[in-house]
Order: C-alpha cells, then structure tokens, then sequence
C-alpha cells in the first residue's frame, strides 16, 4: 500500500488575517510536487503548518492514517524535513556538523560516530564535501542552500519540503539538485517544493498545486493549469504581456536543457 500524507481543509489565521484557508492536498511518491503561487499566496506557510512548526488554526494531517502532528517533535522529524528559503545559522558551525545535526531525530546527541557515511554520503550528493571543513557562515547563499539540504537529506526522512530550494543557485547546481531530487522520489520519497519558476515546475514536476491568497485553486499536471486565464488571475500576467512572458520561460528552458546535456 502507497504511503501518503493527507491534509484536509488546512487552516490557519494571525489575529484577522486568513493566511491559509481550506487547504487540502494528497500526497504520495512518484513524482515531485510543487506549489505555485506569487507573493504572499501561503506557500511558505503551507510546508511550515505540515511540518508543524507553526500550529494549524483547523484542519488535520494524516500520516499511515494516523495524525501526524500529535506525535513527539523527535518522531514527526525522522517522518518530515524542512529545507526553508534563505536559512540563516545563528552560530559559526562547521559544514559538516550542521548537516550532523539532521541526525538528532535518532540520537540524544547531534553527532554519532556511525552516522559519519551518511553524512558524507548526503554531502557529497549535494556538491559540498569540499565545504565540510568550512565555517558555514563563511558560505555564499548558493552553498549554504545546498548543506542545508544536505542536513535534511541525513534524516532519511520519508517525507522532504523545500522552500524555494534552488534559488541562488547557479543554473549547474540548480540543474544537479533538480536531478538529485529526482533520483529520490525515484527512490520512494515524497517531495514537495515551492518554487516562483513556472519552467522548473514544467520540467520538472509532475503535479501542482496553485494557491492564490491562501487558497488552493487548482491542483493537477502542470500543463491542465497553467492556462491564460490562470497567469492572469493568479499571476498577474495580462494578455498583452502573456507572448512575453512564454518567452522568457522557453528562455530558461533553454538555458536548463543546455546545462542538463553537458
């Protein structure tokens, strides 16, 4: 039996504002899943309240069937991970105890002497293990993208949200992740990113869900959705300005077709 994870009619509010309203989403392996949206539509919010880091108004989560978020914070890990956008270390640590640290969901202590393969495992999958010895507030926004990805992968979490995970990457590391994170929902996993480019989604993603002022307004393949009518309801694009932006996005499809050959 396929292991999903199930949200119904998702909620969630600060004071008066509807950040998140009647969400739901049905998740399984087999392809990569991305949420579209613009600015503000709730995507970040959206993997924040599945991983329970911020507490769901209404609405539940399920898990094998059973609710995911009533669980111990140490056993909701090892099932979920989240990579956020721009994450920003408080402390100096070096590379590679910061991706050790994923390994805290099974150890009362983040560093285990037979943790070390996955470790350099994950670290050589992502193209950091020549930063493992580097202060990781040393780092440039790219490289520092890719270890925390790197620290998500080391919980071998069945379940992996990403925000926004590619963004500052050059377009080859861009195109390494793209093809890592295909290899493991190949491999089983479930994977959800958000992302703000409609070619990566295209390319790459075989269902999407489109959100729009903390509502889901469309899920499916990408091609049923991203009609006219949507770029401009949701996006903004008009129809003057729809040949334009086609253009831009067969541009970088381009550029990632060029860069996926070498």
């Amino acid at each position: 039996m396929q292991q999903k994870l199930i949200a119904s009619n998702l909620c969630y509010s600060i004071g008066d504002k509807r950040l998140l309203d009647n969400v739901s989403m049905e998740l399984a392996g087999g392809c990569l899943h991305a949420v579209l949206g613009p600015n503000g539509s709730g995507k970040s919010t959206l993997l924040k309240i599945l991983t329970g880091i911020w507490k769901l108004s209404s609405g539940t989560i399920t898990w094998k069937g059973l609710p995911l978020l009533s669980q111990k914070r140490q056993e909701i890990s090892r099932i979920i991970s989240l990579v956020p956008q721009n994450p920003q270390p408080s402390f100096d640590f070096l590379v590679e105890d910061i991706v050790a640290m994923g390994r805290y969901a099974y150890n009362t202590r983040y560093w285990n002497a037979k943790d070390e393969p996955l470790v350099h495992e994950v670290l050589r999958s992502v193209d950091a293990w020549h930063l493992r010895h580097r202060k990781v507030n040393h780092l440039s926004y790219g490289e520092r993208q890719r270890v925390y990805i790197a620290r998500a992968l080391v919980t071998e979490s069945p379940i992996l949200l990403l925000d926004e995970p590619t963004a500052g990457l050059d377009i080859r590391h861009q195109v390494e992740i793209w093809d890592l994170l295909q290899r493991l929902v190949a491999e089983g996993k479930i994977i959800v990113i958000t992302t703000h480019d409609l070619t990566i989604a295209e390319r790459y993603c075989g269902n999407v869900f489109v959100l729009n002022e903390g509502r889901c307004v469309g899920s499916g393949p990408y091609s049923s959705l991203m009609t006219p009518t949507v770029l401009e309801e949701v996006f903004g694009i008009s129809e003057s300005a729809y040949p334009k932006a086609m253009e831009l996005l067969e541009d970088k499809a381009r550029d990632l077709e060029r860069y996926t050959c070498i």
